[in-house]
């Protein structure tokens, strides 16, 4: 079993459990710093959407520096229970809520949370970064005045092109790129 790290705030140095499989890719700690370390808003009493959530690892270092709420957004239940563990470890289970769904199925798992300042995305690196800004551009009304965060891989045939997706900042490290951005 893995062990990652929260970086800052209220929690920070706190071992969290990582993933246990080689199909879950964690943001590193270094990344995840950097990303927070560059955003362009406070993160105090924040909504945070952590989609493709994994371990928790974004959401709970939200908390850890001020967000009042994430909602967890993962369909591997083995990884929703991490995510649970890490809650309980963190002692954010009030601050937190899981959904067992898929990100694709919008209908099942869009009642269930508050509009976001902040919406964090780590899609698989094999998922078109592209095709899950365009899913999420279909919550228009919930989603437009959110700052987006999108993680994925710099290879060549994972170009984002998408014209509704004003980007504001866009850093690349090793094989990772984000960007930070809203729909217009």
């Amino acid at each position: 079993m893995g062990y990652l790290y929260i970086t800052g705030g209220s929690i920070r140095n706190r071992k969290i459990i990582g993933p246990q499989n080689m199909k879950t890719r964690p943001m590193q700690a270094f990344l995840r710093k950097t990303m927070f370390d560059l955003m362009p808003l406070s993160l105090d009493n924040a909504i945070i959407w952590d989609i493709f959530a994994g371990s928790g690892a974004i959401g709970l270092e939200a908390l850890s520096r001020g967000a009042r709420k994430v909602f967890f957004i993962e369909r591997d239940p083995k990884m929703v229970e991490i995510i649970g563990r890490n809650m309980k470890l963190c002692g954010f289970q009030e601050k937190s809520q899981i959904l067992l769904v898929d990100y694709f199925e919008l209908k099942r798992w869009v009642p269930k949370v508050e509009p976001a300042k902040f919406i964090f995305l780590d899609p698989p690196f094999s998922i078109n970064p592209a095709e899950v800004l365009e899913k999420l551009y279909n919550l228009f009304e919930l989603v437009n005045k959110s700052l987006i965060i999108i993680r994925f891989s710099k290879r060549p045939n994972t170009m984002l092109e998408c014209p509704f997706y004003k980007v504001i900042l866009h850093r690349i490290y090793g094989d990772s790129v984000l960007m930070f951005g809203r729909f217009e």
